[in-house]
């Protein structure tokens, strides 16, 4: 089996999301608020499944894999958070703000090449990862086979001896179902962080 540095997806064949397109899918995520209808309970158990092993590839740097569970059209987003009054009734997200991460599937296969191709001196030796992912609700949606997913996770890095950092958030995904699996199609990550303190976002989420 390849390893991650072995990992080379085609970036060329998944084309970059206009930004019209790309704003259209970060407002899909705003609308997204956990107020569907629950899954069935003999779904809820393979959807825990698949983000439990999204968890171990990536724990295990194994990038083609993980990969291969994001959807072609994939809208890969972490808005910046920003320190309000209660009373500013500015909606918290908004397509058109600055993001930490505002990526295609294309755009995540150019960062796993990076890591590939030996030259990323903040990931040699590289860093250690512990993915924790919890509370996971899965809604139904409008379209037979997609379902809005809520959960919680931590993600603890390690490299070398001092250097170490923990970030906790929450995502929401829009999840496809594809044969007897899932891809994740919409990604959101939200950090409580409105000024990160790590030293570096090279991992992914």
């Amino acid at each position: 089996m390849s390893t991650s540095l072995d990992a080379k997806p085609n970036y060329l064949n998944y084309p970059r999301l206009s930004r019209e397109q790309a704003r259209a899918a970060a407002a899909q995520l705003i609308a997204m608020t956990g107020d569907g209808s629950p899954v069935h309970d003999a779904l809820l158990p393979r959807i825990q499944r698949f983000y439990l092993r999204e968890a171990r590839l990536l724990d295990e740097e194994r990038h083609e894999e993980w990969y291969a569970m994001l959807a072609d059209d994939l809208f890969y987003w972490m808005p910046l958070r920003e320190n309000r009054f209660r009373r500013d009734k500015r909606p918290e997200f908004d397509p058109d703000n600055m993001a930490l991460f505002d990526e295609s599937k294309a755009d995540i296969a150019v960062r796993i090449g990076r890591l590939a191709s030996r030259l990323a001196w903040t990931e040699d030796p590289p860093t250690r990862h512990v993915y924790l992912v919890t509370g996971i609700e899965a809604f139904e949606t409008a379209v037979v086979g997609e379902y809005e997913i809520h959960y919680a996770f931590v993600q603890y890095r390690n490299r070398s001896e001092h250097d170490a950092a923990m970030l906790c958030g929450r995502r929401r995904d829009l999840l496809r179902a594809t044969g007897d699996s899932f891809q994740v199609a919409r990604r959101m990550i939200l950090l409580p962080q409105s000024v990160l303190l790590t030293k570096n976002l090279s991992a992914f989420f």
